[in-house]
């Protein structure tokens, strides 16, 4: 098995379903609701999507599927998390935080932070948001060059668009100094 783990590359959709069944056991239409109602819609809340993303992390072994039990009133066949599938949740979560993260992937750079609250120390979470403040800072740095240089050049509406990504950029960074100091107050 110890192979099988370098081959194992979830998507990140499969990623927020290993962190919701981290949390509970859940059959496939109470995740396939959960993403429906939730800002987890934003990886897709479609069946033709959800339940091949359960067969591919069950196949996997990240995840088992178990029978009812009298006391379920979540439907059959609820789906919970491996020790292997906790094992790739957590060594996602820890990765180190790279730019790419704040200026491409924003969205599932928020899901790690969203999910690493009960499987990483709190050291780690620290590190985290401190690596999260620092990469933000020199994106902005790199795009307000880029504005500074190329601004002559540019049409208005590139010229406003990049505006607008510093302008995120820099509430990004005033919601991290933010999250770290109530962090660091828990």
């Amino acid at each position: 098995m110890a192979n099988k783990k370098h081959l194992i590359h979830p998507t990140f959709l499969d990623y927020a379903i290993l962190g919701l069944l981290q949390r509970q056991s859940l059959s496939g239409y109470r995740i396939r609701k959960i993403f429906e109602t939730t800002a987890l819609g934003n990886y897709s809340s479609s069946p033709g999507t959800i339940y091949p993303a359960l067969k591919r992390l069950k196949k996997l072994g990240l995840i088992i599927q178990g029978e009812r039990s009298c006391d379920q009133t979540d439907g059959p066949n609820r789906f919970a998390i491996t020790p292997e599938g906790v094992e790739i949740l957590v060594r996602w979560l820890a990765k180190p935080l790279e730019r790419e993260g704040i200026s491409k992937h924003m969205k599932e750079t928020m899901l790690r932070f969203a999910l690493m609250e009960d499987l990483l120390s709190e050291d780690q979470k620290v590190d985290f948001m401190k690596s999260f403040i620092s990469e933000t800072r020199k994106e902005i740095k790199t795009l307000e060059t880029e504005l500074k240089n190329e601004q002559d050049r540019m049409s208005l509406h590139a010229k406003l668009a990049l505006e607008y990504g510093i302008t995120v950029l820099k509430t990004n960074r005033r919601w991290g100094r933010k999250a770290l100091k109530e962090m660091m107050n828990n």
